[in-house]
């Protein structure tokens, strides 16, 4: 009876890889398409662990691993919507400056990852300044880099200056 579930968590095991491998390819393609050099690799058991610990000591993404697998892709769809808009500003947007000016959680996370109400004081090229409120969504663990006060590189729209990107601290 053992050898026959051994057995069959074997097969499951080994149809598992088979179809993590089978979409791996397909997202090396898609990326391949658009320019990019992505080779998924399944983890070993070292980077399983320490992703593990790392969940354990992160409240917000063990709370989201606990929720309903389609909360989760829902959740999952929203990140991916907002790190595609900040893509997009960073390739096509208007170089700028800007300094955090308030920083307030929203209570609501994301996939894991808290969400803020940014306050920004933006600053363009031309030296134009003025103020904007952005949604920003960060790891607990990164979010000391966005503290009031600190100066990062952004991208703006320019047809929609209130859509403004932070991306990293300028010293």
């Amino acid at each position: 009876m053992f050898k026959k579930i051994r057995d069959r968590i074997t097969e499951a095991t080994q149809q598992g890889t088979q179809d993590f491998q089978q979409h791996a390819e397909q997202f090396r393609q898609a990326a391949a398409a658009q320019g990019h050099d992505i080779t998924p690799q399944l983890p070993t058991p070292q980077l399983a662990a320490q992703a593990f610990r790392n969940v354990a000591a992160d409240p917000d993404m063990a709370a989201f691993l606990a929720l309903p697998m389609q909360e989760q892709l829902r959740q999952q769809q929203e990140l991916q919507a907002y790190g595609t808009e900040l893509r997009r500003l960073y390739d096509t947007g208007e170089k700028a400056t800007l300094v955090i000016h308030a920083l307030e959680p929203t209570g609501r996370t994301v996939a894991g990852q808290a969400q803020y109400t940014a306050t920004l004081n933006v600053t363009r090229a031309d030296g134009m300044m003025y103020q904007t409120v952005r949604p920003l969504i960060a790891p607990q663990a990164t979010i000391q880099q966005y503290a009031p006060g600190t100066r990062h590189e952004a991208r703006l729209d320019p047809a929609d200056p209130a859509k403004v990107a932070v991306f990293g601290p300028v010293g």
